[in-house]
């Protein structure tokens, strides 16, 4: 999956919101966000991105931008309905693992503030 429309940054609640309703996606799902009184939007380091060809977990890493953590492949997905929920929860799962471990690197928060701040 090329990941290089997403932005340089994290993502704000509406982006995602508005991932969701282009219709580039069959759904598009936040998984771990984040409130900082620095920035006034919440960012979004996580999301669920169902496609036509299946379900792909990305997360955002201030060192390494967006990157698939979870991939599954699917056929005939037309609509969420077509997604088994056991797929949406397996990505979840992948991506706050993902998440958790790097919100244990020192200075993890103002990295994304930083990232933030530098590319909106």
């Amino acid at each position: 999956m090329d990941l290089s429309s997403l932005p340089s940054r994290p993502l704000t609640g509406r982006e995602v919101a508005a991932l969701d309703e282009s219709g580039t996606f069959v759904a598009v799902r936040p998984v771990e966000r984040f409130e900082f009184e620095a920035v006034e939007e919440t960012l979004v380091v996580a999301v669920v991105l169902i496609t036509t060809q299946g379900v792909r977990g990305v997360a955002f890493d201030p060192e390494r931008g967006w990157r698939v953590v979870h991939r599954a492949d699917r056929d005939d997905i037309e609509e969420l309905a077509d997604v088994p929920e056991s797929a949406i929860d397996d990505a979840q799962r992948a991506l706050r693992a993902e998440i958790t471990d790097l919100e244990r690197e020192r200075g993890f928060g103002s990295r994304l503030v930083d990232a933030y701040e530098t590319h909106s």
